[in-house]
């Protein structure tokens, strides 16, 4: 009986993801196009022209077009450039299904509110601090790395907190804090790679960084908003221990699985 059960989760979160959408998980701009920017660095709207004259099935790209659009359009005010990066940080992290089960993993086993706002907010102060550091130019680091430690980084927590957390070494608070931060820098390095990728000009890189960020951390706040009420409802329930150990295999499943396609990508 036991075997079915862990075959048919593993059938469940492989299914969920083996997407090859997951394989780099932020690179949200088609390759080809990420390679015309780095060889044509100041490309005009004609360069531009040019390429999807080139590319054509580029035009029905309506994410693609969309954030080159966001980059290459005069800024008629400086608040409508904030309004359209936090608008993009919203869909980014709502995008991001390994973000959002990264949040589900620490939020998974209630100890208090208390914890739960200490932890959060570790994450949210460790990837805004990689992501302006990142997205800035000031730290740089391959996605190479930073693409299979964030699909790992779901797999670790799920696991130490649901499976793990009656050993010492996982179940201090300080431990987890410390976990979660580390993990956090990881994640905003991987946020930065969008900013990177779309090459928002330099005179309006830290507005539109600051706003990015404060639309991540709006996304974010929707996430929990979202979770965190069913998870505190249901908590107390007899059933509520079984079903977290069903949802941190599945989420160690799907972590694994894009863990191995970023690393062998």
């Amino acid at each position: 009986m036991l075997k079915k059960i862990l075959s048919t989760l593993f059938l469940v979160a492989l299914l969920f993801g083996g997407s090859p959408n997951n394989v780099v998980a932020h690179e949200v701009l088609p390759q080809k196009f990420i390679e015309f920017k780095k060889v044509n660095p100041k490309a005009t709207p004609q360069d531009f022209t040019a390429f999807l004259d080139a590319n054509p099935e580029l035009r029905d790209d309506k994410d693609f077009l969309a954030h080159v659009e966001l980059v290459q359009k005069p800024v008629i005010n400086f608040w409508h450039n904030i309004r359209d990066f936090i608008k993009l940080g919203i869909q980014h992290i709502l995008s991001g299904t390994d973000h959002i089960l990264f949040v589900l993993s620490i939020l998974l086993v209630y100890a208090s509110f208390r914890r739960e706002v200490i932890l959060l907010s570790m994450f949210t102060i460790a990837h805004s601090i990689s992501l302006i550091l990142a997205g800035s130019g000031v730290l740089t680091l391959s996605s190479k790395i930073v693409e299979p430690v964030v699909a790992l980084s779901i797999t670790y927590v799920a696991m130490t907190s649901v499976f793990l957390d009656k050993y010492k070494m996982f179940a201090g608070h300080s431990n987890k804090i410390s976990t979660v931060f580390l993990f956090g820098l990881f994640h905003g390095l991987g946020f930065a790679g969008l900013m990177k990728d779309i090459s928002v000009p330099d005179d309006r890189l830290i507005s539109s960084l600051l706003s990015f960020n404060v639309g991540i951390e709006l996304g974010q706040f929707m996430i929990v908003a979202t979770l965190l009420p069913f998870i505190y409802l249901f908590r107390r329930k007899p059933w509520y221990p079984k079903a977290i150990k069903v949802v941190a295999v599945i989420i160690s499943i799907i972590g694994l699985v894009w863990g191995f396609q970023r690393i062998f990508a």
